[in-house]
């Protein structure tokens, strides 16, 4: 049974008697003690109680789906110790509170994959690689069975990466990935829209840059030239926008994530976020209820050794990488992985290269 249920109420309630019966021998001892003491108990419950109340709080909001459509995973990791690599997606489904941005007929099936990134934490906890995928690039998606429907779907070629999941959910995306990589991808996590603005909102606001004035009337973004401080609506358009920056392609796009995500991250460590308890049970409370995850990371002492492992990590050693790219042979609106280039940052991938430092020798198996 899950901590912070029956059991654990019980044994709060039985560590009281014990403390009440403990104290009858000890009528002479000054009041302001005896005073101290039941104070010490009442907060000894009452912080079980609690704990017990968060716990279950978080474990209710996680959502899951599984983690493949296709091949398993043959792989087991620690998710302790172990080299992890987890997909990283943004959902683009209406449903719910997201209807605002669409009809559901925007995003038919599971949704498409507004945001893809590949992350890489190395083994010994020092290092972290982000590899995003551009939505428009165009790959070979695996056969894939909907766990839930049980319907599969054949392979396909020249298709838009944002579309594995469309048909037969996460895990196709996470098939996809695997194939183009040569990885095995061990989790995944997915957020969507709502995800983006609420934890904009529980950090205050995160800082972003710009060299011009933006307006995109598409994603409502609306910014001046230089710095400005973004959350709720504006964080959302931010990472949505298409035509704001760059030529208005995909690649500009991932360049602001990137950089939307690096100065989220610094906030949070500069910030002492993450010794503050009240400060992460606030994001712990956003972050799972907008969340959908692989059974693997489905529960919070999961979540949380994952977190443990990133919170230290010197933002230095934290790499943001594309998947190099040119635009596709068959379509100049779409782009294909460029070669050489692709190759080499997938056999780096697998080697454990330290992308920081493309000259340091690969992590010893």
């Amino acid at each position: 049974m899950p901590a912070g249920t029956g059991p654990v109420s019980r044994h709060a309630h039985d560590s009281a008697l014990g403390t009440a019966r403990h104290l009858g021998p000890f009528r002479g001892m000054p009041v302001w003690l005896k005073i101290v003491t039941g104070v010490l108990s009442l907060a000894i419950i009452g912080g079980l109680a609690f704990a017990g109340f968060w716990y279950l709080r978080l474990q209710n909001n996680i959502s899951k789906a599984p983690l493949n459509a296709g091949g398993g995973n043959s792989e087991t990791v620690s998710d302790a110790t172990g080299r992890m690599q987890i997909l990283i997606l943004g959902s683009d489904t209406r449903d719910g509170k997201n209807a605002e941005y669409g009809t559901a007929d925007d995003s038919k099936g599971y949704g498409k994959s507004d945001v893809m990134m590949l992350m890489d934490i190395s083994e010994d906890n020092k290092r972290v690689s982000v590899i995003s995928f551009p939505r428009d690039l165009l790959v070979d998606i695996p056969q894939c069975k909907d766990e839930k429907t049980g319907q599969e779907y054949p392979a396909r070629s020249g298709i838009m990466i944002n579309e594995a999941m469309a048909e037969a959910g996460i895990g196709c995306a996470v098939d996809t990935v695997n194939r183009i990589t040569g990885l095995e991808v061990d989790h995944f996590m997915m957020a969507d829209f709502n995800a983006v603005k609420e934890l904009s909102n529980a950090v205050g606001g995160v800082e972003v840059c710009i060299s011009d004035a933006v307006y995109d009337p598409d994603s409502r973004l609306r910014l001046p030239a230089g710095t400005s401080m973004v959350q709720g609506e504006q964080a959302l358009a931010f990472l949505r926008t298409r035509h704001a920056f760059a030529d208005g392609g995909d690649l500009g796009r991932i360049k602001a994530q990137q950089g939307f995500l690096s100065s989220l991250t610094r906030k949070i460590k500069d910030d002492g976020t993450l010794s503050d308890p009240g400060k992460m049970l606030k994001i712990a409370d956003v972050v799972t209820q907008n969340l959908t995850v692989d059974e693997g990371l489905a529960s919070v002492p999961t979540l949380l050794t994952i977190g443990n492992r990133l919170k230290d990590i010197d933002i230095s050693k934290v790499a943001f990488v594309a998947v190099p790219t040119t635009p596709a042979d068959v379509d100049p609106n779409r782009l294909q992985i460029a070669e050489p280039a692709g190759s080499q940052l997938f056999a780096a991938l697998r080697q454990d290269v330290d992308l920081t430092d493309p000259t340091a020798p690969a992590t010893p198996a």
